[in-house]
């Protein structure tokens, strides 16, 4: 073994041990093109580290011919090597029509639900290397990225691990020559219509007669920004445990965070409320709303964040209308939230001082709720009837002289009974449902946020036991 070749194996295997990549006895699927990368990776894999691995072939079917062709070579020397091989054959130029995606969006979520479904409990090896690193970095920055997009490919994300990181496309080739394996160019990568092509054949080269280590330092950087990254995010993560609140979050916990660290709070909490893809517009824009303590922004996936008064919300633009029937002593709405209901007799009615505000907004009489009862979310055309008001208002009224921020509005419970609204979240029992002197029973009414345990609102046997 020459010295060139015994470097790079120590770099391979230098990695492999600083992130914990092989877990003795653990199996790896490992992502076979059959291109110079991904050869070396399943030859290394193979018989410098001993792993047991199965490889994962994916026909894209985009190259007619060249593609069976790629396939068949795979399956050939897979079976030379005695190394398990499954292969998956899919229309990704159908799939990226009918997902409105990019070739290259689509064809790598295609290869990633494979290999994980093949996975199960073991890893992933993919054959990113030092190279394919800088170019991420390089596009990444075309497209006004921060200090994450910065970071580039990261050796392990998951159960995905990348050995090859930190090492040259050159060196790659240098081990596949050294130990006679042969593989398969793929013509699409000469072709500058794909992006990352454009980087390849035509920036890197000149950024490298600027600097050879051009790629080297490139990894230093991102090793660098990494670092500082998985500090900051730390701090935010932090942040938004400590403002977490039943509704939403502390605003008065979220405005005192240095602006790195709001901006990647704000990140958290919309990745919490929905499957979204943030780009930075969106981001500061609602660190804008965070800091300022008021307005509202929506951002993409149909998620909206907004402020009112000590607390930062977060929820869908709109939500789909429920109804589910009154079950006593506790009620699950489809959301997740627990809604409680608890009897107070006539004497603790009649007697206790402390129930005044508890009476007004949260309690009702007992006899006004026996028809049909059920907890739902508003309607076009609600009328509700406030007690001591004297008026009925509508719904959309009643919100906007409350100054309800509008996406708070669909999450409102409401309670109805034989066509009418008794109570409501937030504004209390209507007129003919509210508590007076000579009222016999009462029932309280409490939300509890999704997540909740059932113990806080009691068991059955205390519902029927009270009163």
């Amino acid at each position: 073994m020459n010295e060139e070749i015994a470097n790079i194996k120590e770099l391979v295997q230098g990695v492999i041990a600083e992130f914990g990549m092989l877990p003795p006895g653990g199996r790896v699927v490992v992502g076979l093109s059959g291109g110079a990368d991904s050869m070396a990776l399943t030859h290394f894999l193979v018989y410098q580290e001993k792993a047991e691995v199965l490889a994962a072939h994916v026909n894209h079917g985009l190259r007619g011919a060249e593609s069976d062709a790629d396939e068949a070579f795979v399956r050939k020397w897979c079976a030379e090597n005695h190394i398990p091989l499954r292969v998956l054959h899919a229309d990704v130029k159908r799939l990226a029509e009918e997902r409105k995606q990019g070739l290259e969006e689509c064809g790598r979520e295609v290869r990633y639900a494979f290999f994980q479904e093949l996975a199960q409990d073991a890893r992933i090896a993919t054959a990113h290397t030092l190279s394919d690193n800088a170019e991420t970095v390089l596009l990444n920055l075309t497209k006004g990225t921060g200090a994450r997009g910065l970071c580039g490919i990261p050796p392990v994300r998951g159960n995905i691990i990348r050995p090859l990181i930190r090492a040259t496309r050159e060196q790659v080739e240098a081990y596949c020559r050294f130990y006679g394996l042969a593989y398969v160019t793929d013509s699409s990568n000469l072709e500058r219509n794909f992006a990352r092509n454009r980087v390849r054949l035509d920036v890197v080269p000149v950024l490298k007669r600027i600097n050879p280590a051009f790629e080297k330092e490139i990894a230093g950087m991102t090793m660098r920004l990494a670092r500082d990254e998985l500090f900051l995010q730390g701090q935010a993560e932090q942040a938004v445990r400590r403002a977490e609140t039943p509704h939403g979050y502390d605003l008065a916990v979220l405005k005192t965070l240095a602006r790195p660290v709001l901006v990647r709070a704000a990140a958290v909490i919309l990745r919490r409320a929905g499957e979204v893809r943030l780009e930075s517009k969106h981001l500061e824009a609602a660190a804008d709303v965070i800091a300022a303590g008021k307005g509202s922004v929506s951002v993409a996936g149909g998620i909206q964040i907004a402020a009112q008064g000590n607390t930062l919300f977060v929820a869908p633009e709109r939500m789909e209308p429920w109804s589910v029937p009154v079950s006593f002593p506790v009620t699950r709405t489809p959301d997740g939230r627990s809604i409680c209901l608890k009897k107070i007799n006539k004497n603790a009615v009649q007697t206790e001082n402390k129930f005044h505000n508890l009476l007004f907004h949260n309690c009702i009489n007992c006899d006004t709720i026996w028809t049909n009862p059920v907890f739902r979310t508003r309607r076009a055309g609600d009328v509700f009837r406030p007690a001591g008001r004297g008026v009925s208002k509508s719904l959309k009224k009643l919100f906007n002289e409350a100054k309800l921020e509008p996406l708070l509005r669909d999450k409102v419970i409401l309670l109805e009974s034989g066509g009418e609204i008794l109570w409501i979240e937030g504004f209390g029992p209507a007129e003919s449902a509210r508590v007076l002197p000579g009222t016999q029973q009462a029932v309280t009414i409490r939300v509890e946020p999704a997540g909740s345990s059932a113990q806080v609102c009691g068991s059955q046997d205390e519902w029927e036991r009270d009163g």
